[in-house]
């Protein structure tokens, strides 16, 4: 049975990297994930997929949250770097 209350288990958000999709992204707006971020890692240049700079980004998820075409994601680090190596 499933239990909606148990509590979840911290994550270590030092082995996560945020990623953007930008075949995800419709590139037709101002981001509105890029107004949220509170460490303004964020960044946009016209209309294009918001770039994010990895230095500043606190991974607190405000951006995943917000963004409905859920084209920005934390990624765990081993599946981001498995991803690049297969290739």
């Amino acid at each position: 049975m499933f239990n909606i209350f148990k509590k979840k288990e911290p994550i270590d958000k030092s082995q996560y990297l945020l990623s953007i999709n930008s075949s995800a992204c419709p590139q037709s707006h101002a981001c509105p994930a890029v107004q949220v971020c509170p460490a303004n890692a964020l960044s946009q240049r016209g209309k294009k997929a918001p770039r994010v700079d990895l230095n500043k980004c606190v991974k607190c998820g405000k951006c995943v949250r917000y963004c409905s075409y859920r084209a920005i994601k934390l990624v765990p680090k081993s599946e981001l770097f498995s991803k690049h190596k297969k290739k």
